[in-house]
């Protein structure tokens, strides 16, 4: 993958076989005028080339151009647990054996393979992250790479003993806050005491939630292998009453559900939860080929669109992924939902991830957005139908050739 940094110096005009400028209509013969660091006009070749002056001129030939990914829900400090836990079946079975092989990693053992994993969200073609950490070691690795994005710093504490305090930014392309891990490992007054401090910064609140039976059976009764789980770990909160409702609603009744809230999973939702999502505003991150693997399930992507809830990806960590590739969440999607425009999996996984978090002039190829975008081929070429060539986009296996940055170096 070859690297071109665009400055303030730069005017160019880029041409490629297959411009997807998302959130935009697809275009085949298409260009792009960059100037300035930021895409001046986008259209078909033929009429740009005629309008634009003294530009230098990038032909990218069969190239597909589009913009960045956007992985919304990622654990690189987890890296190290790569190809080291088993598929179980069961989602608390999972957890456990991940509880186990985390207290055995080092560091050193943290810090490398995060550092490792970083460079394969670069040849991945991702640029805009939700990175969740526990220990802050992957701070240090991200701060001078160009990514832009949340870092949130997860609690997990159901007893409700932490003190919040006040998190310093130290770089302009990132957002720091905090995160609760779920509904099922952070107490009532906790959950609410973050969402008032991300609300008051204007921050994005996310947490898992929805994402097994046994958290839901957890919610709704305050018992089974979560409640096990809680005790053994010295965790269990005497004076916690089950709400016996959905974790949407629960989160609900507690006024954490608005649209500055990012739900990662939600695979098990009651028709009135979907009402809810919707009326609120709230925006879900799928992490599917996690869910696989794990054994929690898959989400219900067809019944989150047609209630217009916002929908975003994420590849979730490498202890329940072999790839952070979200070329290959949507293969998986589609997989499952063949009804799917590709065009739709393509926006959730670029546009709509990069506009909910906040960076949409980094994430999204239009006009007045940073010029920060991918060039790559496919293992198959494509028709010459929009429709056809963008299913065969998605099946296809990718190769990322150029990766262009604009807004981080100078």
């Amino acid at each position: 993958m070859e690297e071109v940094i665009i400055n303030s110096q730069h005017h160019f005009l880029i041409r490629s076989k297959l411009l997807l400028p998302l959130p935009l209509n697809p275009l085949f013969d298409g260009a792009m005028e960059i100037k300035d660091k930021k895409i001046t006009r986008i259209g078909r070749y033929k009429e740009l080339k005629k309008e634009v002056n003294k530009a230098k001129f990038i032909d990218l030939e069969d190239l597909i151009l589009m913009p960045v990914l956007t992985n919304a829900h990622l654990h690189l400090e987890l890296s190290a647990l790569r190809f080291r836990l088993s598929s179980t079946g069961k989602f608390t079975l999972w957890v456990r054996q991940l509880l186990k092989k985390r207290e055995s990693l080092t560091p050193l053992d943290i810090t490398e393979s995060a550092r490792i994993a970083s460079q394969e969200l670069l040849r991945e073609g991702i640029g805009i992250i939700g990175e969740i950490t526990n220990s802050a070691l992957t701070v240090e690795i991200l701060k001078d790479l160009p990514f832009c994005g949340y870092i949130f710093q997860e609690i997990i504490s159901f007893k409700g003993n932490y003190t919040l305090k006040e998190l310093k930014e130290f770089n302009p392309h990132y957002k720091i806050t905090y995160s609760p891990h779920a509904p099922y490992t952070v107490s009532p007054l906790l959950l609410q005491a973050i969402k008032a401090y991300n609300q008051r910064r204007k921050k994005i609140f996310t947490l898992h939630c929805a994402e097994s039976q046994e958290e839901i059976e957890f919610i709704k009764t305050g018992k089974g292998p979560i409640a096990e789980l809680l005790k053994e770990r010295g965790q269990w909160n005497e004076s916690f009453a089950p709400p016996k409702v959905s974790p949407v609603k629960y989160l609900d009744t507690l006024g954490l559900l608005d649209d500055k809230t990012l739900l990662v999973h939600a695979l098990y939702l009651e028709e009135e939860d979907f009402q809810i999502l919707s009326k609120k505003q709230v925006g879900v991150c799928l992490c599917p080929r996690s869910n696989l693997f794990t054994g929690a399930g898959f989400p219900n992507l067809p019944k989150l669109l047609s209630h217009k809830i916002k929908v975003v990806l994420g590849t979730d960590s490498l202890a329940s992924n072999d790839r952070l590739s979200l070329f290959e969440e949507i293969k998986t999607l589609y997989s499952f939902y063949p009804d799917t425009s590709p065009i739709t999996l393509l926006k959730i996984a670029t546009s709509e991830g990069a506009t909910f978090l906040g960076f949409e002039n980094y994430g999204t190829l239009k006009e007045g957005s940073y010029a920060n975008f991918i060039a790559l081929s496919t293992s198959t070429s494509l028709s010459n139908s929009i429709d056809k060539a963008l299913e065969e986009f998605i099946l296809s296996e990718k190769e990322i050739k150029y990766r262009f940055y604009a807004g981080f170096y100078e």
